[in-house]
């Protein structure tokens, strides 16, 4: 007797039976398929969730800062996008460099895209910390975007190209008022993009406010951390502004919020807690400050 199923088949015996009962009960085959790849659909989180690796520690990369990465479980988690921010002329964007080079000095790509700064000008500050920035730009661990007229679209081209593992974007206040730019498709493709290939970021933004405001914009909201860098006078005798950086979100990490100062040395920004400066004067101090603000 010939049988009713001459194509080859994995099937058994017991599977065609239900097919066959589903096709009597629906109509058509094609409606069983339909059913079957819907069923299947619904389980795929599951399969491409992989829990195992989500057990393993996180990994985390060097901000390039002596200091900062101790207080921050050992750096930055890999492929978060962080906002670092501030009043004009407080550090960011060396801190950016420095985050930068800490990645060249490791064979890590990096990617610099200013929108207000020429290149001549970028490298030149550069090389104030004495950072080698022609080899880097030579042996193609470093490119420098400088003045960029850009769109977003076309950095998406760029990384996508040149493949890195760190990019600065300095700074995004040019684009659009921040609620504008929280909402803008394109800069979502891009900070998805990130996500995706797991690119750690630096974006650069611009506080009208110091340290001692507690207040935040869609900006800060978009970012997985945020290091505000301030400036603050912390000596009645000593007019000189001291410089202050504070972690105030970082997630998957234990941070300490409170504002520790920094110097800038000949090798770029550094870390440290003065013991000349009790935490209680620093705060005495932002407390002062906010009041001024307030006025």
């Amino acid at each position: 007797m010939r049988s009713k199923f001459p194509i080859h088949t994995t099937l058994s015996g017991d599977a065609i039976k239900i097919l066959e009962r589903y096709e009597k009960e629906l109509g058509a085959k094609n409606i069983v398929l339909e059913k079957a790849l819907l069923a299947m659909d619904g389980m795929r989180y599951k399969a491409k969730l992989d829990t195992g690796g989500m057990r393993s520690p996180i990994k985390r990369i060097s901000t390039g800062v002596p200091g900062l990465d101790e207080s921050i479980e050992g750096g930055i988690p890999k492929g978060f996008s962080v906002v670092v921010t501030g009043p004009p002329g407080t550090g960011k964007t060396t801190f950016c460099m420095q985050f930068l080079i800490d990645g060249v000095k490791k064979d890590e790509k990096c990617i610099f895209f200013s929108f207000e700064e020429r290149v001549e000008q970028l490298v030149q500050h550069f090389m104030r910390f004495g950072w080698d920035i022609g080899k880097y730009i030579d042996d193609g661990y470093l490119e420098i975007f400088g003045m960029s007229m850009l769109t977003s679209e076309e950095m998406i081209e760029i990384i996508e190209s040149y493949r890195p593992e760190r990019v600065v974007f300095d700074s995004i206040n040019v684009f659009a008022e921040p609620s504008d730019f929280r909402k803008s498709g394109a800069w979502r493709s891009l900070l998805r993009m990130l996500k995706v290939k797991k690119i750690s970021s630096l974006f650069i933004t611009e506080k009208h406010h110091g340290i001692e405001v507690k207040q935040f914009d869609d900006y800060d909201f978009l970012g997985d951390g945020i290091i505000f860098l301030d400036s603050v006078r912390t000596n009645e005798i000593d007019t000189t502004p001291t410089p202050v950086m504070a972690v105030q979100k970082m997630r998957a990490t234990r941070i300490d919020r409170s504002p520790q100062p920094f110097r800038f040395t000949d090798d770029g920004i550094s870390r440290y807690r003065a013991t000349s400066m009790p935490s209680s004067v620093l705060q005495d101090r932002l407390a002062s400050k906010k009041k001024k603000f307030d006025l």
